[in-house]
């Protein structure tokens, strides 16, 4: 298993540590999506918040078939 998996998997359980890992490793990222997209940098700046909110709470859901990033 690979650090971003066992990452995943403790977050799955609850570990709010392993999931703030997630996001340090992936809101760069998410956030330049973002501004591609609304052309806003307070915009984008939601859009990533909104969109690691939704990803904590789908966690559970997540089955490890795309990596974190693209789901």
């Amino acid at each position: 298993m690979d650090h971003e998996q066992a990452l995943i998997r403790r977050a799955q359980k609850g570990d709010q540590d392993a999931f703030a890992t997630l996001v340090d490793e992936h809101q760069r990222y998410v956030y330049n999506l973002a501004l591609r997209l609304v052309k806003d940098e307070n915009e984008a700046l939601d859009l990533a918040q909104e969109t690691f909110v939704r990803a904590w709470k789908a966690l559970p859901n997540f089955k490890g078939q795309s990596q974190f990033r693209t789901w």
